[in-house]
């Protein structure tokens, strides 16, 4: 709808007419992208609460159970080098999480993302001029043998060796993810920060990673607020330059209020008798089903090491 003729003598930007304004229907401003990328990160955060109460196999395993077992085989997808051995890894933590119950559609996450970074750092390891080896695809010829001041080979070319070699990158990455994904998303931050202090984590760091977990949260919705108040009173899209100055604002903002919201945690900790470490209610028991999870992580570790 236009705005009426009697408000827009009050109105500091004049509304742009429809035929104007249709062009920039499909263009979302980076406030917008701002503000969708908040929401997405808290329905994520909140959603690994929904995970980790569910009634899965490593939801009923004991913090430090899933920390040991998860971990060494995370250490395993880094030492191999066979791709049969991490593909057998990345089939194992595929049947933990349909153990768990874990939605596919976050493994489907991880999957498509991962692989387009890992394959971006490793694009120069293949071709010849890093990796040698016999050649797939010819990109360029330099029958000089310079390129500029400097001497190169006579051709650049992908190889076969160095395919493998990102390949191997690529999938390690998969695994390592993966991995680390069960871990956080089958259990409660609480009683993760629990198993890695009873794993001999020093106290200082899980303070600031419990810190942290609670209060990210808390800071994230405070931004999103932040901006869904400047897009409530905007009525056009203004420009990049303008945006990018009213975000360098609220960034502003953001942390005047971290400051403020951490020295009255500090104050509040103080106050109630915190002397460096937090002392859970929920002790929790070691089982046999934590016992026979780690045997299994041995064995197939163990296995896996001798493949190579």
């Amino acid at each position: 709808m236009c705005v009426p003729d009697w408000m827009r003598g009050q109105m500091l930007y004049d509304v742009p007419a429809p035929a104007a304004r249709a062009g920039r229907s499909t263009r979302h401003s980076a406030l917008r992208r701002a503000v969708g990328g908040f929401a997405h990160l808290l329905a994520e955060l909140l959603d690994n609460e929904t995970l980790a109460a569910r009634a899965g196999l490593l939801q009923r395993l004991d913090p430090r159970a899933k920390v040991v077992g998860l971990l060494g085989l995370v250490l395993v997808a880094a030492l191999a080098h066979r791709i049969a051995t991490l593909t057998v890894l990345l089939g194992a933590a595929g049947v933990l999480a349909a153990a768990s119950r874990l939605p596919w559609r976050r493994l489907a996450a991880a999957w498509a993302a991962v692989p387009l970074f890992s394959a971006a750092i490793m694009a120069p390891a293949m071709l010849n001029w890093v990796t040698p080896g016999p050649a797939l695809v010819h990109l360029l010829s330099f029958p000089s043998g310079h390129l500029g001041p400097w001497r190169v080979p006579s051709e650049l070319a992908v190889t076969s060796a160095g395919v493998w070699v990102a390949a191997r990158f690529v999938l390690r990455s998969v695994v390592c993810v993966t991995l680390a994904l069960l871990l956080s998303a089958t259990t409660r931050p609480d009683r993760l920060f629990r198993g890695l202090r009873a794993l001999g984590v020093p106290a200082l760091f899980i303070m600031l990673l419990s810190l942290a977990e609670r209060y990210l949260t808390l800071l994230l919705r405070a931004a999103e607020e932040l901006h869904l108040a400047r897009l409530s009173r905007t009525i056009r899209t203004g420009s990049v330059g303008e945006e990018q100055r009213w975000v360098g604002a609220g960034m502003g903002s953001l942390l005047r209020r971290t400051n403020a919201l951490s020295a009255d945690v500090y104050l509040a900790m103080i106050a109630r008798g915190y002397r460096g470490e937090a002392h859970p209610l929920d002790s929790g028991s070691w089982r046999a089903l934590d016992s026979g999870f780690l045997v299994a992580t041995a064995v197939l570790a163990a296995g896996l090491l001798w493949m190579g």
